[in-house]
């Protein structure tokens, strides 16, 4: 599961950006992972390479400026489905496809392939900024998003998690403090501290509803912004960040626990900068 938010600015004016994203990834410690890199497909994001399910992503952005994530939805224990098609390969396919993220979307909405539940985000490049788009797997309405502050989870876009409020609330804090061009340094060390948070965001009865079958103890480590769950070996392992300002340039800048991971003494790879 990851968490996504974004401030989409409608009109990006000298020292503006048009995008600002930052995502979490959550997921086991223990699934194989490569770190951000350059794919052979001129893809730029991390890659899947657990057995099966080998070259999908979470978070990827091509050439041509399309960025693409993945947000998994968190079903009830028994509605899983082990044998669904995996999700991870919608970014690839949306990144490489010359499709527009609502065409795609509206593609993908009559495909009839079975896949556990999802929300996918489709970002397009465009001279005065990006359209996005949103896709919830259950619902299957593709739908533009307004400018401004969002958050994703992993509950449908309408029922969101007390942590995507959260989230919500503190980006437009720091938008409003520091989102310009000139204060880069400033705005990149606030957006990676504020995925850090692991204040639990409890009682959510829509996580709770969501969680059945699971342990208590996995619902309320789900609950905070970075999550830790030792027990179940799962938690946050990679923090993205991604600013596009007024001028195309880009900046990709991840923070990802190196493989393999002790939590006892975690060790960080550091992404460098990647320019369009």
């Amino acid at each position: 599961m990851c968490l996504l938010f974004l401030y989409i600015n409608p009109d990006p004016k000298k020292g503006e950006y048009k995008l600002v994203l930052v995502n979490n990834r959550d997921e086991s410690y223990q699934r194989p992972t490569k770190k951000a890199h350059l794919w052979d497909s001129n893809l730029y994001g991390g890659m899947d390479i657990q057995s099966g399910k080998e070259g999908g992503t979470w978070l990827a952005l091509s050439q041509t400026g399309k960025i693409g994530c993945l947000l998994n939805i968190l079903t009830p224990k028994e509605q899983f489905q082990p044998e669904a098609t995996s999700r991870g390969q919608l970014i690839v396919d949306y990144l490489l496809n010359d499709l527009a993220g609502m065409e795609y979307l509206e593609k993908l909405k009559m495909s009839g392939t079975i896949f556990n539940p999802f929300n996918l985000l489709t970002m397009d490049w465009g001279e005065d900024g990006y359209r996005v788009s949103y896709y919830n797997s259950e619902d299957k309405v593709p739908a533009d998003i307004e400018p401004g502050i969002h958050g994703f989870g992993n509950s449908p876009n309408d029922k969101p998690f007390k942590k995507v409020n959260r989230g919500e609330k503190r980006l437009k804090e720091i938008i409003e403090a520091c989102g310009r061009v000139g204060d880069e340094a400033r705005l990149l060390k606030e957006l990676f501290t504020m995925m850090e948070d692991s204040t639990k965001n409890l009682p959510d009865h829509q996580l709770m509803e969501q969680g059945r079958g699971y342990s208590d103890e996995l619902i309320n480590s789900l609950s905070s912004i970075w999550v830790t769950a030792a027990t179940w070996l799962y938690g946050t392992r990679t923090t993205t960040v991604i600013l596009v300002d007024n001028t195309d340039r880009v900046v990709f800048k991840e923070r990802t626990m190196r493989e393999p991971i002790n939590l006892d003494d975690i060790e960080w790879d550091v992404s460098p900068d990647v320019g369009h």
